[in-house]
């Protein structure tokens, strides 16, 4: 006989319920909806309605943000993330608050989490990844396929793996309305 739930997922659904001190049933039900929710953000149509799918998935987001297709907002702790008005994160990007270890590598890379900062008028090309802990200052501009896993400054333009500052940008912040 199989068994429906592998012990890998019993002891991450265990580890993170525990977390949020919340009952193990409770939290399935906030995951699931919450996975519901990211599901018909990825795809559906007009760009404010995935903005707010993922509002109501915790995630904090401004003012006028722009959220792409397939963008994935951490599926766990979605609150650890924030970003700022105007902002825009392109197709397909990744921004995760947490990291592990596999079962037998937790005693060595036990699980973590850190908040993601994302500031005013930021634009996340498509295909990035930024990783927990980050800060991406106001107006800053993050490369197609870079890897954010340090802070950038604002008004810089990061590129690469993992991503690096390589031109400070002048001239920007106004909001021209």
């Amino acid at each position: 006989m199989t068994t429906v739930v592998s012990n890998r997922d019993k002891v991450a659904f265990g580890e993170i319920a525990d977390h949020y001190h919340s009952n193990k049933l409770l939290f399935g039900i906030k995951y699931f909806k919450n996975w519901i929710l990211e599901q018909l953000a990825s795809f559906i149509p007009v760009p404010s309605w995935r903005a707010k799918l993922h509002r109501m998935r915790g995630v904090n987001l401004g003012h006028n943000v722009y959220v792409g297709y397939n963008v994935v907002f951490d599926r766990i702790h979605p609150e650890l993330i924030t970003v700022g008005d105007y902002s825009e994160i392109g197709d397909r990007c990744i921004l995760s608050a947490h990291t592990r270890g596999s079962l037998t590598t937790r005693q060595a890379y036990p699980r973590t989490m850190a908040p993601i900062k994302i500031g005013r008028g930021v634009c996340v090309n498509p295909g990035c990844i930024i990783t927990q802990g980050v800060e991406i200052g106001d107006n800053s501009i993050i490369g197609i396929g870079s890897v954010v896993s340090r802070d950038i400054s604002s008004n810089s333009l990061a590129l690469g793996y993992p991503a690096r500052v390589v031109k400070k940008l002048e001239g920007v912040g106004e909001l021209k309305t």
